[in-house]
């Protein structure tokens, strides 16, 4: 099923579950956008995963998710992007005139913001359009995400640690068939799922030990931001939620609530413009 049609095969029962990155239905909402990858937020996925499962955040999603029919059982994390590109990005200005693939959302505003064009595409076409030109870079994955399809075969650098996106994947079914389970098999749904996330963040953390020190011995290089570029990138992207949250009242809702969870963390000043860490 292509990936953009995932959401409606799923609402008419085509497919009975799908697991997607919620932000790909931007286009029908906007709330998906914040409440699957609110970039520049985070640090660690168990940051992520507690606003979830303890700050509401899996409500929130399936209240936007409610009129499409489905229902979000869990959300699933593989840990903080990076971004592979043919040419070394180690600073906010080296982004200006790049060609960079990203979904839409708020990644894509990010990229834009930072002075990159940004070019949309699925995850499929992202090698092809690499080895030929088409883009410079892109958001897409982990390190060790990254070199299983190949990317570093034509993209030579990538940032790491990530700094832009933790975005989540979700285990997401037709409602009537969920409604159909009974109760105890809906609860051992909802503990695989959570089974599943946590396994997924260790897994893949371990396998991009394993990348980097590969790719470095075969000549691509890892770049790591200061502390200085971080922080500017941090705040551009604290600058867009609050553009991004006067699209409709449910994506101030999310905002809002993550802001209120990342100063609980310390990583959002009271004034909401700039981490504390």
């Amino acid at each position: 099923m292509p990936t953009f049609e995932c959401l409606d095969a799923v609402r008419h029962n085509i497919l009975q579950a799908m697991h997607q990155w919620p932000g790909y239905w931007t286009g029908k909402n906007p709330a998906f956008a914040p409440i699957s990858d609110l970039v520049g937020a985070w640090r660690h996925p168990w940051e992520v995963d507690a606003f979830y499962h303890y700050r509401g955040g899996l409500d929130l999603l399936n209240e936007i998710y409610r009129p499409f029919g489905v229902y979000c059982v869990g959300v699933t994390l593989w840990g903080m992007e990076s971004m592979p590109s043919k040419v070394p990005i180690r600073r906010i200005e080296d982004f200006k005139g790049l060609k960079f693939r990203a979904p839409q959302g708020m990644a894509a505003r990010l990229l834009a913001r930072l002075g990159a064009s940004v070019v949309t595409l699925p995850g499929s076409e992202v090698y092809s359009a690499l080895d030929k030109g088409v883009i410079d870079g892109t958001d897409w994955g982990t390190p060790s995400m990254n070199q299983r399809m190949g990317l570093y075969q034509v993209a030579r650098y990538f940032n790491f640690p990530g700094f832009h996106a933790m975005p989540v994947g979700d285990f997401t079914v037709n409602q009537k068939e969920w409604d159909r389970l009974p109760d105890d098999i809906k609860q051992i749904l909802r503990t695989a799922v959570r089974q599943w996330a946590w396994d997924m963040v260790e897994r893949v953390a371990i396998d991009d030990l394993r990348a980097i020190g590969e790719m470095k011995s075969k000549g691509v290089t890892p770049i790591i931001w200061n502390e200085q570029e971080l922080a500017r990138a941090r705040a551009a992207a604290r600058e867009m939620w609050d553009e991004w949250a006067k699209k409709s009242p449910m994506c101030k809702t999310v905002i809002d609530a993550q802001k209120a969870w990342l100063k609980e963390l310390g990583l959002l000043s009271d004034g909401g413009g700039g981490s504390v860490d």
